[in-house]
């Protein structure tokens, strides 16, 4: 089975929003705060994006092989001090989203 597998790490942040996952352009899923979820793909390359209301991460392109399982981790890349400009200014940095080999406790 070839998965990407997104888990959100629980944060303060946002935590009454679902982040909506989009993967060739298409919302694909939801996840949750301190959430993961699995999504079936076919085989080849895709991009994915996270976005919550108006902002949302950069734009992570993947491969996956057919039977392989990708893992990404994500979480709010915005702190209190900088909120005006990441909710402005970088909006599309606004969620810190990366591939990771395995989860980390």
């Amino acid at each position: 089975m070839t998965v990407l597998v997104i888990r959100r790490l629980s944060d303060k942040q946002d935590r009454e929003y679902p982040y909506r996952v989009l993967i060739d352009g298409r919302q694909r899923a939801e996840v949750g705060d301190d959430a993961t979820v699995q999504i079936g793909l076919t085989p080849g390359e895709h991009l994915v994006r996270l976005r919550v209301k108006w902002c949302g991460s950069p734009d992570l392109p993947f491969t996956i092989a057919p039977g392989e399982i990708v893992r990404m981790q994500c979480r709010p890349n915005v702190r209190p001090l900088l909120a005006l400009l990441y909710i402005t200014l970088w909006r599309n940095d606004y969620i810190a989203l990366e591939t990771v080999k395995s989860w980390t406790p």
